[in-house]
């Protein structure tokens, strides 16, 4: 997929206390289908999926992963109430 966009959402620290590492949370819009350039071994699939479904998908638990959870829920909030600082 190509991105039409990219914008940071967030820097987070994975696991503070225990180590310094700190991941970079991004949001792609306008994405488009490209010629890819992966590894033999990765792969991606892609699933639209409208925010009502996401938010379901969070409360049954069936998104778990914490990264994920936080570029989610972050980029929720900042829909509803605005990025902020600007």
């Amino acid at each position: 997929m190509q991105a039409g966009r990219l914008r940071h959402l967030i820097s987070i620290w994975t696991t503070p206390g225990f180590t310094d590492e700190r991941i970079h949370l991004f949001v792609a819009d306008g994405l488009i289908e490209g010629q890819h350039r992966r590894e033999a071994d990765e792969f991606m699939d892609v699933h639209p999926t409208p925010w009502s479904d996401v938010m379901t998908l969070i409360s049954k638990g069936e998104i778990s992963d914490g990264k994920t959870l936080a570029a989610l829920l972050y980029l929720r909030c900042v829909t509803q109430v605005g990025r902020p600082g600007r």
